[in-house]
Order: structure tokens, then C-alpha cells, then sequence
């Protein structure tokens, strides 16, 4: 039984509906010519009751029948059934014509009571569940259903389009979380120097009141100043590059992955030059195109090797290698490696720590940004021995 079910619900909402109607017409249909021979045999038995009245005979002798006189009718007439059995008659002629109609009645009511039950009751429930849910917006369910027929395919689009929905969601809480801890940042970074001015101009305004304000006392006050103003610009053209990241639009094409490595080499290796640094190179990649956006990708990997040339005490190796669907670069370093906290932190806006040499700590999070405008990510690690490493995974 649970076989045929699970045929029966594999099948389309039409070869469904047309073969459970075809079964219960198949069933009417007996039901329906067994009746009528029954009934029609019961009338014919009815019928078998009435009187029979002899209007004419012969009479045929011994010599043609070889035995005693027998009297052979020729014409003969039925009367009238009697009351009892007319209401006999009456019944079953109305039951051998009603009792048809009953069954296809029953047999309608039948196919669409299992139809229901079998192929339209659960999908259904499941849709009408996942619309509360989503108008109540909790995505936090899951529509199963795993049938091939149109409703299954109908929940299958449904949850899809839950997930996208859960996916953007996500992202935009992600978004707002991100831009909440700018403006925190921009909140607690704006007070220092705007502190640091305001100190100043008080610091001349008392000055001036006890006359004690020397040309030398304005020159270094008006110099510490500019250096709390210089410092207030450069945050706020931090905050424009950031929302320029944020904004800017994805243009991707095909390249020529090695070409692209070619490029990168040749960049990398006079910068390592310039700073002493060995460069080595580890090119695992096989594929030889590559559908991405190239300037974004080397800005990315031009921020990271920066940071490398600023931490590295000797060598930095890049490598290339391909997972899947990804093209992974891997730039590390020799240097001190990341702390605790700036594996955890250090793509986040603002991140300063002793280590950063006191900058505002803005590249790596727009090297995160651009990662997942080109549909990867960015992840931070130590190697064993000593020094950072930084591995971005670009979708090909």
C-alpha cells in the first residue's frame, strides 16, 4: 500500500487525477452492471408472479402425443401483478436506476476527498504555513515536501525563495550591524581631535585673559592644532573611501588567470626589492581563465601585500591554488603575526592596535568588501612557525 501511495504521489496533479478517476469509474461501472442484473433478474421474478389467463387451446389425443390427452395453449394473457408485488416492482426498477447515480455520487465525493488527502492537503498546508510565517516575518522554518509533481516543484520554489529572502536578510542585518559600528566609530574617533581643538582654543582664550599669550605660545598651540585638524581630515577622507567601496560597481570579464599572475609577480617583486624582501611564489592554479573584475582583484591583493612589506622581517610568499568554484591567493608573511584580538577584529572599520603602526586600520575592510562584492571572502590566520597570513577565495 505504502508503494502505490508513494507512486501515486510522483505522478503529476493531471495523470493523478485522471487515473484515480479512471479507478473509480472502473468500480462504478461494476457496481453499476452488477445492480442492474440483479434487479433486473428481482423484476423478472415479480413479473413471473402474475396470473396467466388461456384464451385459446388445442386439445392433442394419444395417437399424436402418446399419451394422455394434453391441452396446449395458444393464446394467453397476464393479469395485473398484485398490489404487494406492483410496490415490489416499483422499488427495484427505482433502485436499479437510482443506485448508479448514487455510486458515481459517492465515487465523485471519493475521488476528491484521497485527491485532496493524497496530493493537494499537505503542499498546501506547508505553503499556507510558510505565508504565515513569512508575513509574520520569522524566516526561520523550512518547507519539506519531496515529491516530483507541480506542488512539489511549488514548494521547492518557495523555499528557495525563503532562503534568498533569509540570505538577504542576513546580509542587510550584516549591513546594518557594520554600519551601526562605523557610526560608533566615527561617534568615539570625531571626539579626540575635536577634543584636542576645543582644549587648545580654550587654553588661548585663557592665555589672552591673563595676558600671558607669547608669538611662541600661538605658534606651537596653532602647529598642535593643525596636527589635530590634519589628523580630523584624513579620518573624514577614510570615511569617504569607504563609502566609495561600498558604492562602487562590479565589472566582470574574462582574463587570462596566468596573465594575471604574470602581472601580479612582476608588481610584487619590484616592491619587495625596494623594501629587501624575498618574494616567492607558489602557483597551484590549473584554469586558465578567469571571469572576474582585474582592477578590483589587484587592489585587493596590493592592499594585502602592503601590510605584508610593512610586517615582514624577510620573505612573503604568495600562492595560488583553486578550490571548486574558487581561485585562493594566499600572501604571508614572516613578521610577528596577528594577536588574538586582531584576527577577530582587524577587518572591522576603525581597528587600531599597536601593531598598525597607528593608521586608521581601513585597508583590510575594504579589502573585505571588495572579496564579497566578487562573491568570496577574506580570512585572517597565523602560520605555524611565525607570521600572518591572509587568503582571499574569488569566485572563478
Amino acid at each position: 500500500m505504502g508503494k502505490i501511495k508513494n507512486t501515486f504521489q510522483k505522478m503529476s496533479l493531471k495523470k493523478s487525477l485522471v487515473m484515480l478517476a479512471a479507478l473509480c469509474l472502473g468500480g462504478v461501472s461494476i457496481l453499476s452492471i452488477i445492480t442492474i442484473l440483479i434487479f433486473s433478474d428481482m423484476q423478472q421474478k415479480i413479473l413471473d408472479t402474475r396470473p396467466i389467463v388461456v384464451t385459446d387451446y388445442t386439445m392433442k389425443n394419444y395417437e399424436e402425443t402418446g399419451s394422455e390427452t394434453t391441452v396446449v395453449p395458444q393464446k394467453y394473457i397476464y393479469k395485473e401483478l398484485s398490489k404487494d408485488n406492483q410496490i415490489y416492482y416499483w422499488i427495484v426498477t427505482i433502485l436499479m436506476v437510482i443506485l448508479p447515480v448514487i455510486y458515481i455520487i459517492a465515487a465523485s465525493l471519493m475521488v476528491a476527498k484521497f485527491y485532496y488527502k493524497l496530493k493537494l492537503q499537505i503542499p498546501l498546508q506547508n505553503l499556507k504555513n510558510g505565508m504565515y510565517h513569512i508575513s509574520q516575518q520569522d524566516l526561520d522554518f523550512q518547507i519539506q515536501y519531496t515529491t516530483d509533481d507541480e506542488l512539489g516543484k511549488l514548494c521547492d520554489t518557495f523555499e528557495c525563495m525563503r532562503n534568498e529572502i533569509h540570505k538577504s536578510n542576513c546580509k542587510m542585518w550584516d549591513m546594518l550591524q557594520e554600519r551601526k559600528a562605523l557610526t560608533a566609530s566615527i561617534s568615539h574617533d570625531l571626539r579626540t581631535p575635536i577634543t584636542v581643538v576645543n582644549g587648545y582654543l580654550d587654553y588661548l582664550e585663557k592665555s589672552m585673559e591673563r595676558k600671558m599669550l607669547t608669538e611662541e605660545l600661538l605658534q606651537t598651540t596653532i602647529k598642535n592644532m593643525a596636527g589635530a585638524m590634519s589628523r580630523l581630515e584624513r579620518y573624514v577622507d577614510c570615511v569617504k573611501d569607504i563609502q566609495k567601496m561600498e558604492e562602487i560597481e562590479i565589472r566582470k570579464e574574462q582574463y587570462n588567470l596566468k596573465e594575471i599572475i604574470a602581472d601580479i609577480t612582476r608588481e610584487f617583486s619590484v616592491l619587495a626589492a625596494q623594501y629587501g624582501r624575498k618574494l616567492i611564489i607558489h602557483d597551484l592554479s590549473q584554469d586558465a581563465f578567469i571571469e572576474t573584475d582585474k582592477d578590483m582583484l589587484s587592489k585587493i591583493l596590493e592592499n594585502i601585500f602592503d601590510n605584508a612589506l610593512r610586517f615582514s622581517t624577510d620573505k612573503i610568499v604568495l600562492s595560488i591554488d583553486e578550490k571548486k568554484d574558487y581561485i585562493c591567493f594566499s600572501i604571508q608573511d614572516d613578521g610577528v603575526g596577528f594577536t588574538a584580538e586582531e584576527l577577530n577584529s582587524a577587518t572591522s572599520f576603525f581597528y587600531s592596535s599597536p601593531t598598525n603602526g597607528g593608521n586608521f586600520g581601513i585597508g583590510l575592510s575594504i579589502c573585505k568588501i571588495l572579496c564579497e562584492k566578487l562573491g568570496g571572502n577574506m580570512c585572517l590566520g597565523n602560520n605555524f612557525d611565525c607570521g600572518a597570513i591572509i587568503t582571499i577565495k574569488i569566485k572563478k
